[in-house]
Order: structure tokens, then sequence, then C-alpha cells
């Protein structure tokens, strides 16, 4: 077999760790994530059990697989499938691979390296093509090895796809539970699969709209307090648990949405009589108001580069939406079809606008072309709602109502469909932006 040598990319994750999430945060059941669609055009990949994985307190090669599986887009071999099991390039058989239909292989070891910690060497290999594709290493702690198999993940998806991976990243959602017949609202955050959930705020009242800051440390959301009365925009530090009240103000506190830079907030205010966007400046602590209609102005979004705010309004009748300049000007209808439009979120790359749909099967997600356009759409309803963008910007994760309040995701294709489901309901999830 040819074999490319190529760098070795280190990856180090004594840093990774987010620390303590609020003191003694209270477990909230895992989510657990089921594939009810998968791609036509999924990648043939295999990732074989590594050598000295005997002792690691997480198989880091079983967990790597589970991610890229979740995907859809990826056609990962069970490992009863496997005619052997090499542990680096040269070892590999292409004819072994070959006959169960699998064109990359992933071969690798664990070492203990000297720090209490291990080190992962590995590398991916195209048998079609009788080449290295990468190596690399990733140094971890014990307690890091789930982390250090999502980010092993990150590199297998960026290096056969192209785009970034979002194995490292974190969700909100809300978590509706009933509590011996009167109902609780949890505020959680859990990692991108649904391991790990951690409770960062509790209440018999409602909890609504989680939005993550752009650096991943920070939660915007509405507390209720219904014996008062009183809606209550909140900054939480997810870390410490510290918490930042934006606004009580009489009437609505809702839908919070972070400036690109996380100066700022967008949110629906309205003390002064009417439902309007304003534009809540972290620094300063005041608000300014952003658009001026006799309509119910709310949900906005900014686009990534900071120029606009998406939002809803019925200014037209109906819900739709609509685009007007941060630095001002008239506001410009961007959608158009269905009986109404709501709930917008831009994609990471500013091309695209995710929003519900509604029509004749129901509450759908679809998705706008903003440079043609062209609008699809992606689920099948009948209540899909709350979409947010995966941070690689090539899925989209909503919640879904039926038999089985669940979240769920979609590429932006529409074809891999998978589902996030536990006991009780589990709306409005918000996906952390990506990390540098």
């Amino acid at each position: 077999m040819k074999q490319i040598k190529s760098c070795c990319v280190r990856y180090f994750l004594l840093v990774l760790s987010m620390g303590l999430l609020a003191a003694a945060p209270a477990h909230a059941q895992e989510l657990h994530i089921k594939i009810t669609q998968s791609s036509d055009q999924a990648i043939p990949v295999a990732i074989v059990p590594f050598a000295g994985a005997d002792g690691v307190p997480e198989d880091v090669a079983k967990i790597a697989s589970e991610d890229l599986e979740t995907t859809g887009l990826f056609a990962v071999l069970p490992r009863d499938r496997m005619l052997a099991t090499p542990h680096s390039a040269d070892e590999i058989v292409p004819a072994n691979w070959r006959a169960v239909d699998t064109d990359n292989v992933v071969v690798g070891t664990i070492e203990d390296n000297g720090q209490g910690g291990y080190s992962i060497r590995f590398e991916i290999v195209n048998v079609y093509r009788g080449e290295t594709l990468a190596g690399y290493e990733i140094n971890a702690s014990r307690a890091e090895m789930r982390k250090a198999a999502h980010a092993l993940a990150n590199l297998v998806y960026e290096q056969l796809t192209g785009e970034k991976g979002y194995f490292l990243s974190r969700i909100a959602y809300v978590a509706v539970t009933d509590n011996g017949g009167a109902g609780r609202y949890e505020l959680v955050v859990a990692d991108f699969d649904g391991h790990n959930p951690a409770t960062i705020y509790s209440s018999p009242d409602p909890v609504m709209s989680p939005a993550w800051s752009p650096n991943g440390k920070y939660i915007a959301y509405v507390a209720f307090d219904v014996n008062r009365g009183l809606a209550t925009m909140r900054v939480q530090e997810v870390a410490t648990g510290e918490v930042q009240e934006i606004s009580s103000r009489q009437g609505i506190n809702g839908a919070p949405a972070w400036s690109p830079d996380g100066s700022r907030i967008a949110m629906t205010l309205s003390y002064e009589g009417n439902p309007d966007i304003y534009i809540y400046d972290l620094r300063s602590k005041q608000p300014t108001k952003f658009t001026h209609d006799s309509a119910i102005d709310t949900e906005a979004t900014w686009s990534p580069d900071g120029r606009y705010i998406a939002f809803t309004s019925d200014r037209g009748g109906q819900p739709q939406i609509y685009r007007k300049a941060v630095s001002g000007g008239q506001a410009e209808r961007l959608t158009f079809t269905g009986r109404s439009s709501q709930d917008a979120v831009y994609a990471p790359n500013g091309e695209q606008l995710a929003f519900v749909d509604k029509g004749p099967n129901g509450y759908r997600i679809a998705i706008k072309d903003l440079d043609s356009g062209d609008v699809r759409v992606v689920t099948n309803g009948p209540l899909d709602e709350s979409p947010d963008f995966a941070p690689n910007g090539q899925t989209i994760i909503y919640a879904t109502q039926g038999r089985q309040n669940a979240l769920a995701t979609v590429t932006v294709d529409g074809e891999v469909h998978t589902r996030l489901s536990q006991r009780g309901k589990v709306r409005e999830p918000s996906w952390e932006p990506l990390q540098n």
C-alpha cells in the first residue's frame, strides 16, 4: 500500500474541560438519539478498536463511531463485520475492507502519556486510493476521554466532508417534567449527543427562549414568575450559575438574540405599549427601540455579519419574516410562502434562513436561500418549531410535537433525520456556536 505521510496535528485537551456547570448542578435525564432517515449517499467508514484501549475509561473508537453515525452522513461499519483489526496504516489489507464496501478506515493506538492521561494516535486511510489521508495525535486526561473521542470524530468528519465537525459543541433546551402532578421547567445544558446533561436553572414556572452567547459562556433566557405576573429576561453564566437580570419591565420581555460580537441582545419588549424589537447594550445597560410599527414584531435573529436583524411581524396581516438593517431604514419582507412564516434563524454563513412554515400539512421547518430566494421544506410536521443551526451549518435542530414531544435534527438538504428523545417534554433547543 502506498502511504502518504502527513503532518501530525496535536490536540491538547487539557484546557477543553468546561469547568463545573454551576455549583452542584442537578443532572437531567439524557437524550437518546435515534436515526429515522439516513442519506443514500452516506460515506462508508470504519473506526477500528484502538490498540492499548484496555483499561481506558472510555471506548474512544466506539464513541467516535456513534458521533459519525448520528449525523446520518456516514455508513459506519459495525465491529462484528470487520474482517481484521489493524492498528496502523501498514497493517491494513485493502481486500478486507473492499469486501465489506468500506472506503475509509481509521486505525490507531492509545498509550499512557506519562502525565496522568493518554496519547491517542490515529490515521485516516482511504483503502481504494491506497493512501493515508491524515495522521493525528490527541492528548487528554482520564476525565477528558469522551471529549477526546468527540475531537477525533471532528477530525474524521472534516477530513471526509470538508466541513468542520460539531461533536464538541453543546445544546441547551427546556425540559418539562411532571413532578408529582406539578409541572417543573428545567433549563438544561448537555453535550451535542445528549450526554452529560446538567440543569442550570429550574422553576415551577415556565422557562423560555434559551440563546447561547457567541463565546459559549452565557445563556440568555426568559423566566416567568406566575404569582407576580412577571417575565424576566436573564443572562446566566453557564460555568458559575451567576445571573444578571436584563429586563423585567412591564409587559413582554422575550425572545433574546445575541449580536455576533456578544455586546448586544435583541429582544421583544412591550413596556411602551406595542411589542417591538429593542437592542439592549450590555455595556450601557440601555435598550434602544429598533422597530416602530403598530404590528407585533418579535423573534429577532442577527445576521452573522451583524448588518441585519430578521424578525417575525404580522404587519402584512399574517406572521411573516422581515429583515431590517441595524443601521436603520425600511424593513424588507423575506418570506412569501405558506399561510405564515415565523421564528427564523440565520445559518452561520449568513446565506440561508431557517424558519417555521405553516402550510396545509401543519407547521414544518423550511430553509430559504437568501441569494436565489429558493425555499425548501425539510421536515414533515405537523408541529415542528424552534429551529437552530448546528455550528457548521450542515444540520438543524428543532422541537417536534405529536405523540411524543422531542428534539430532532435534519440535514439542510432534508435527507437525514434523527430524533433525540427522553421522558417528559423537551422544547426550544439552542445550539452552542462553534468555538475556536
